[in-house]
């Protein structure tokens, strides 16, 4: 049961990094962004971003490349 919650919670912190990366790709997004922050607060967030959906889909990367 344990594992299934530390999965769940996984899970979901991986999908809501997902929309956070999904969002940063909107130009409209970008724009209100570049409104309220400065450029490099703006673009330290969206590297830790990357970084984080990196981390969190290099499982799944190491699988497909093992698979013929």
């Amino acid at each position: 049961m344990k594992k299934a919650k530390k999965l769940l919670v996984i899970a979901c912190l991986g999908g809501v990094g997902y929309l956070l990366v999904k969002a940063l790709k909107i130009d409209a997004v970008r724009e209100k962004l570049f409104e309220v922050m400065d450029e490099d607060l703006y673009l330290a967030i969206k590297d830790k971003l990357y970084l984080l959906g990196d981390l969190l889909m290099w499982p799944i990367d190491f699988v497909r490349a093992l698979l013929p």
